[in-house]
């Protein structure tokens, strides 16, 4: 009760106070980072870890709250070829990772009503799939309730640790899928293998014709989020790395017709060797570090953003305090 109550006040300060400082601008750069986008109503948004979906009354409610701010809206790559002189005080940048199916189905039309443009970082090889990556496997794992731990699982029970009961909740399905992250993208989906994976799983990925119609009515703006999402650490070799930095723009840029020009870190994560790569091929990039851009200080390969998820900005208050960079995370 008394831990709430702390952080209502913080909010509350954070959305009034702080809210007011961050305005005052300083040819500031504020990028929000999206995943998903879905009613509440939705099995896949109670199939998602809290802190990657956002409802969309909420997302909705995000745009009207920018527009009641009167904030100018544009990309990145929109913002990084303005002079300082014509930079704003402040610029919102919207933008999403992985190149969800829901962003073309609920945030792109609600995006397209406002006249905001966007950017979707899109993993190239996932276009048009079921949920792909390694942590929306394990989710559905420990959710299910037809869930039973198998001898199949002791490969993944060896990397989490610990006993796992199933099923469990959603909060401590993603505390399991944060402790999986010290291992390798190539280790979870070895230990995922033996597993038996569910029968018919639907299409969660946007397809490239979605993708292209997004692009061409919906002022949405393609960036590349590598071919296979894997964390650009040190333990990818050069040709892994060459593949998810380089071979990702050039399959990008031949299926949409398009140059793409910015670049997003799958999970914030990346070596001095990849940074440099991607500073050869991209004219910037984004990351998960959490923080607002200013002109006089800024590092065009290595772009803060805020993270916005439904728990932490239902209200147009919890909103502004995301935004403030002040609000709890």
């Amino acid at each position: 009760m008394v831990k709430q109550f702390i952080k209502n006040i913080v909010s509350a300060t954070a959305g009034t106070l702080g809210w007011s400082l961050v305005k005052r601008g300083d040819k500031k750069l504020i990028v929000l980072m999206y995943h998903r986008v879905l009613p509440v109503t939705d099995a896949r948004y109670q199939r998602e870890e809290p802190g990657m979906v956002v409802s969309e009354a909420t997302f909705a409610m995000h745009m009207q709250t920018l527009k009641d701010e009167r904030l100018p809206v544009m990309t990145v790559s929109q913002w990084m070829t303005q002079t300082t002189e014509e930079r704003a005080p402040l610029t919102v940048a919207i933008t999403f990772d992985d190149g969800w199916l829901d962003n073309y189905e609920y945030a792109f039309p609600v995006l397209k009503q406002f006249g905001y443009p966007s950017t979707l970082y899109v993993v190239t090889d996932f276009l048009g799939q079921p949920a792909p990556f390694w942590p929306n496997k394990v989710l559905t794992l420990l959710l299910s309730p037809e869930a039973a731990i198998t001898d199949e699982w002791q490969a993944l029970l060896k990397l989490t640790g610990e006993d796992i009961k199933v099923p469990m909740s959603r909060d401590n399905a993603a505390q399991v899928i944060d402790k999986l992250k010290q291992y390798s993208d190539h280790d979870i989906y070895q230990a995922l293998k033996p597993i038996p994976a569910a029968t018919h799983a639907p299409v969660e990925m946007i397809s490239l014709e979605q993708l292209l119609d997004a692009k061409n009515t919906m002022h949405v703006e393609v960036g590349c989020h590598t071919r296979r999402h894997y964390r650009l650490k040190e333990n990818l070799s050069a040709e892994q790395l060459f593949e998810e930095v380089v071979e990702a723009k050039s399959i990008l840029e031949q299926k949409t017709g398009v140059a793409v020009s910015t670049f997003c870190f799958p999970n914030g994560d990346f070596s001095e060797e990849a940074h440099n790569l991607v500073c050869q091929h991209y004219d910037a990039a984004v990351t998960t570090m959490r923080g607002i851009n200013t002109a006089d200080n800024l590092s065009p390969h290595s772009l803060l953003r805020i993270g916005v998820h439904n728990d932490i900005s239902d209200t147009p208050l919890k909103f502004k305090a995301k935004l403030s960079n002040f609000g709890l995370r």
